[in-house]
């Protein structure tokens, strides 16, 4: 099997399939915005979901949110999520924050993401040689860094915006020694990502609520 063929076999083998990927190694632009989209759907359709069943606990919930964990809880968690390479997204918190003042919430998240994001990429960058670290990124790796290596920079904040696995990108980035200052820059694409899926999020639970 030619080199060619087996990375193609690796973009197929999950998110990052022949559907997002050409064979050339260009992005498939028109899946990745309809897989974007899908994502927020996705969420939004388990939260209505989700939230039918505990609606008279809705507020509870939330209360005990506010109460216990705070926008403190909120930037460590969101800190930990997009600097960690977990199962975890931080749009769980949205369903349970969404009476909470939105410019302060969105803030917090979006400083703690990309902080998470540069924590992720000096992780990479300083112990990308150990085999743990290798481990953590090898489902995305040969994805991963063409992803880098094709759009530079441009690739931390595709991440920041679409399902692209956020932390895995800025671990590679650091990796293959990505400029820390456009990094830095990249990783602000949390701040508009926070916004827009709060305000689709917002908008489908208002409207079905």
């Amino acid at each position: 099997m030619s080199k060619r063929s087996k990375e193609s076999k690796s973009l197929r083998a999950h998110f990052f399939n022949d559907s997002i990927f050409h064979d050339s190694g260009e992005l498939n632009w028109h899946q990745l915005v309809g897989k974007t989209f899908a994502f927020m759907g996705f969420f939004l359709l388990v939260y209505v979901i989700a939230l039918y069943f505990v609606k008279d606990q809705y507020h509870s919930i939330g209360l005990w949110v506010v109460e216990h964990l705070g926008l403190v809880g909120v930037a460590i968690f969101t800190f930990l999520t997009d600097m960690f390479i977990v199962p975890m997204s931080v749009d769980i918190l949205f369903p349970f924050v969404m009476e909470w003042p939105a410019v302060p919430l969105l803030l917090t998240m979006s400083i703690a993401s990309s902080v998470g994001g540069i924590g992720g990429y000096w992780i990479g960058r300083l112990l990308g040689h150990l085999r743990i670290v290798k481990m953590f990124t090898s489902r995305f790796s040969v994805d991963g860094e063409r992803l880098v290596n094709r759009y530079g920079i441009w690739a931390v904040v595709l991440a920041g915006l679409t399902p692209i696995p956020f932390s895995t990108v800025c671990w590679i980035a650091g990796m293959v020694h990505v400029n820390p200052h456009l990094l830095i820059l990249a990783t602000l694409s949390r701040f508009p990502r926070m916004v827009i899926y709060y305000a689709v999020i917002r908008g489908g639970l208002s409207f079905i609520f």
